[in-house]
């Protein structure tokens, strides 16, 4: 999907039996799936049988053309299908080969299946997710999933930029279980320099407050104090210039070491007022602080309506949706959705003539189910 915003052309090789599992996730509007539309948008499909040789070798083909071949298969399954690198290799060698993986590209669980939620377990993002330990929490959004994919694609540009330099390929891996590691990197440095595994915070930080969401008379309000100079203005805004004075409060050490009693006492204040009173008063006040805010409420932010994060995308048959554009800006060639998301197959017969197939060839791969219908 970032290519594509980016301005590549991506063929989308799935099953021909129903196709990517996002297709089925619901909520649906018609037959697009919410899952689905905004992580396929500006692709183009085929349909393709892989375990039928001549459904590799439309795969093989389409490999001739391309730059770069990316594959989302567990371990050893791309190799067992005739897809792996040295096949891609030998028909394109300057290829950019891309296998992003759960466990990664070797080692003792290199084989195993896994999904964004079961690495956010592994690599310990659960352990620091939630209220308590007691509740074991993933993180609301598919953190690993979409974050493997970033690594994934900053990866391929390097490449296709050291391809561009030297003229050679290579091979480009990223993995849900690196992904979640380096996100947990200072819960890891927090261990080795306190001898202690961080637990969850819920939506506190366990190096600094006080930080985190207050409830208000209609809401919440995220709080973020990081140093003495901000810890002075939230005091003045909250009514509590005292607190500049008290000792318990005299650095953010100190702040930490007393954070019960601080944050209770912040939230008795805070819990009287609406969260607009109170962004209103942090605002006037220069406090970082902001509402916690639920989707639809997203939906409607003016600061997202004014730098256009939010776009349209067309949706075949059914009213259009609106879906995040990429979070960057390019001056020169800005990225935005280059279509709509494709149906299953929906442009199967035009890369096929495209490979060079004559459409009587693409209608005897059909009659043999090594194609879905184009």
């Amino acid at each position: 999907m970032i290519l594509a915003d980016l301005g590549a052309d991506v063929i989308k090789v799935e099953r021909i039996d129903g196709g990517d599992d996002a297709r089925e996730m619901r909520p649906h509007r018609g037959p697009w799936s919410a899952y689905f539309v905004p992580i396929n948008r500006g692709k183009r499909s085929i349909a393709v049988d892989i375990t039928k040789p001549a459904g590799r070798e439309i795969v093989l083909k389409l490999a001739e053309s391309s730059d770069v071949f990316l594959e989302n298969f567990r371990g050893g399954k791309a190799a067992g299908l005739g897809v792996d690198e040295a096949a891609i290799r030998a028909r394109k060698p300057d290829i950019i080969y891309a296998s992003l993986s759960a466990y990664g590209p070797s080692g003792p669980d290199f084989s195993k299946p896994g999904y964004d939620a079961i690495l956010q377990a592994r690599t310990g993002i659960v352990s620091v997710t939630g209220p308590n330990q007691d509740t074991p929490i993933r993180a609301g959004v598919s953190i690993l999933d979409m974050g493997a994919g970033v690594w994934m694609a900053l990866g391929i540009l390097a490449a296709l930029y050291e391809r561009q330099r030297t003229g050679t390929g290579q091979r480009v891996d990223a993995s849900l279980i690196q992904t979640g590691v380096m996100l947990m990197c200072y819960h890891l440095l927090y261990q080795q320099f306190t001898g202690i595994s961080p637990g969850p915070q819920g939506s506190r930080h366990a190096s600094v407050a006080p930080y985190g969401a207050f409830a208000t008379t209609d809401g919440a309000v995220m709080i973020g104090i990081s140093n003495d100079r901000l810890f002075r203005r939230l005091c003045k805004a909250v009514g509590q210039t005292a607190w500049i004075d008290d000792p318990r409060y005299a650095s953010n050490s100190e702040r930490v070491r007393h954070r019960e009693v601080l944050e209770a006492d912040l939230a008795e204040i805070i819990r009287d007022q609406p969260t607009d009173h109170w962004l209103q008063v942090f605002n006037d006040n220069d406090v970082p602080s902001d509402a916690v805010q639920n989707a639809e409420q997203v939906m409607q932010d003016p600061q997202l309506a004014a730098i256009g994060q939010l776009v349209k995308v067309a949706l075949s048959g059914e009213e259009p949706a609106v879906i995040p554009r990429l979070p960057i800006g390019l001056s020169a060639t800005p990225a935005s959705p280059a279509g709509p998301p494709p149906a299953l197959g929906e442009h199967g017969r035009a890369i096929l003539r495209a490979a060079g197939y004559t459409d009587a060839q693409i209608d005897a791969l059909i009659g043999e189910n090594a194609i879905g219908r184009v």
